[in-house]
């Protein structure tokens, strides 16, 4: 499992050099329980889903493998606003996805996390862990919640994407990717 952390943390920054502690938080905790927490409430999601779609800046990344302890990839939005995939299916994709997510309690997350931490620090440069960055990830092991992207990840790549399972992934985009 180690180097499964080191590659997924290290493929991010190859392709966000901007990302910070709490967006790689933010990657592992969606590879591992994938869109469930957005999918919660399911109208509130789709107004969400509607309304990130008519942005007008997206990050370069069409897609991302972000499987972690499930088998999960992140897919952006331009794809949607460029109709290779319709709102309807990516609607589906995520309801089917939300059950699919690994069901551990919070003090088993905060464990795991604690343990890529650890691995983290360990092998990535020390710029990553700042200590704002630092902060926002213990609040929210501690508070059992989602972070959003850091100022720096937003700025840089404006991120606008949703989690999918590999199933629905293969099912929209393709097994060729």
């Amino acid at each position: 499992m180690d180097n499964r952390i080191v590659e997924l943390a290290s493929h991010e920054l190859d392709l966000h050099p901007e990302a910070r502690l709490h967006d790689l938080y933010k990657l592992f905790y969606q590879g591992t329980f994938g869109p469930s927490h957005i999918m919660e409430d399911q109208a509130v999601a789709l107004r969400f889903l509607a309304e990130e779609i008519d942005c007008d800046e997206f990050d370069q990344v069409l897609w991302q493998d972000v499987s972690y302890m499930e088998n999960f990839f992140r897919i952006n939005f331009v794809i949607v606003k460029n109709r290779q995939v319709l709102i309807d299916d990516l609607f589906r994709a995520l309801v089917a996805s939300s059950r699919i997510g690994a069901t551990l309690s919070h003090d088993e997350w905060k464990e795991e996390w604690y343990r890529i931490e650890s691995v983290l620090r360990d092998s990535l440069p020390e710029e990553i862990f700042t200590p704002e960055s630092s902060m926002v990830v213990k609040e929210a092991v501690e508070g059992g919640k989602l972070v959003h992207h850091s100022a720096s990840y937003k700025r840089s790549y404006h991120p606008h994407y949703r989690v999918i399972s590999r199933e629905w992934f293969e099912r929209l985009i393709g097994t060729t990717y």
